[in-house]
């Protein structure tokens, strides 16, 4: 029987090889199935000779080292598809490991294990900052920030994200209402430190000139809309300004009634740029905001700013 139980799992190794190598997006399956049909082969081997039996622990690394290469295989044939979360090719990873018996075999498959415990934790930022830096999350955090730096939710601001959000797709799936209601806690949470990540998403964002115009219109549509520009406004736009590349022409076409107050800078230094920021955030402050505002179901009305 012995005898039987080696040949039988030399054969399936072989097997599982041959179609790994033939179907990497299969490799799971493959690995699976190997170690169902080997696994008790390997129990009854194992109780037989022992680990130190030379013949038991070459055929016991021979298995440990094909069910690690179907998880290696496998996860470099999906990890870049939707959905993949890591846990099948760690599964056959760690079964690799309870057959392993040489040292070394053992360390490779830890750092197989590792890499893809790593690959997992990155995926989690990089989905998550996909999320932040996606066009349509900027858009809307745009409009809520214009919104809000003032210290005032005005009805008509409400009535004009909504208004975009109905008649476009600039916002993308985003459900308005949740998002506002969402973002209203968190900046009663953050207070002005919700404003101070907004300017770091958008500088470290990667935009289209297109995209910065499109923003730019979005900003003054928000900041014009309750009728009234304070200075505190002004000078809000104006950090916005400094992050964004186009030229003062371009936003002049874009939003023709824009004033030339909002476009009054010097060279963007350092220093110019820190006293800007440090002007708005030392001056304005946010109070904490009532969900109330969202209640208001009121149109748009467009405001003469001409």
């Amino acid at each position: 029987m012995t005898q039987t139980y080696i040949k039988d799992m030399i054969d399936e190794i072989a097997a599982s090889k041959k179609k790994r190598k033939q179907d990497a997006l299969a490799a799971y399956e493959t690995g699976m199935e190997l170690i169902f049909k080997s696994k008790p082969k390997y129990d009854s081997l194992k109780e037989t000779f022992g680990e130190q039996e030379p013949e038991f622990r070459v055929l016991a690394n021979d298995l440990a080292k094909e069910v690690l290469q179907c998880g290696i295989d496998y996860f470099k044939a999906v990890q870049n598809n939707s959905g993949f979360t890591g846990e099948n090719a760690l599964e056959i990873l760690r079964s690799a490991d309870e057959f392993a018996l040489d040292t070394q075999i053992k360390s490779r498959i830890a750092d197989n294990i590792e890499g893809v415990k790593d690959w997992v934790s990155n995926q989690a930022m990089r989905t998550s900052q996909s999320r932040i830096y996606n066009f349509p999350s900027i858009a809307f955090k745009t409009a809520f920030s214009f919104m809000t730096c003032d210290g005032h939710i005005d009805a008509n601001e409400i009535a004009l994200i909504r208004k975009i959000a109905r008649e476009s797709e600039l916002f993308g799936n985003i459900n308005v209402d949740e998002e506002l209601e969402f973002l209203i806690e968190v900046i009663n949470s953050m207070g002005m430190g919700f404003l101070k990540d907004y300017f770091k998403v958008l500088k470290n964002a990667t935009l289209t000139q297109d995209q910065e115009l499109v923003l730019i219109k979005v900003a003054m549509d928000t900041l014009n809309a309750d009728a009234k520009v304070d200075y505190n406004e002004v000078k809000f736009f104006r950090i916005f300004r400094t992050m964004l590349t186009v030229s003062d022409e371009q936003i002049k076409e874009k939003v023709q009634s824009i004033s030339d107050e909002f476009l009054e800078t010097d060279i963007f230094s350092k220093a110019y740029l820190d006293q800007l920021f440090d002007d708005y955030f030392e001056h304005a402050s946010i109070p904490v905001f009532s969900k109330m505002s969202l209640d208001s179901k009121r149109k748009y009305i467009r405001p003469d700013v001409d």
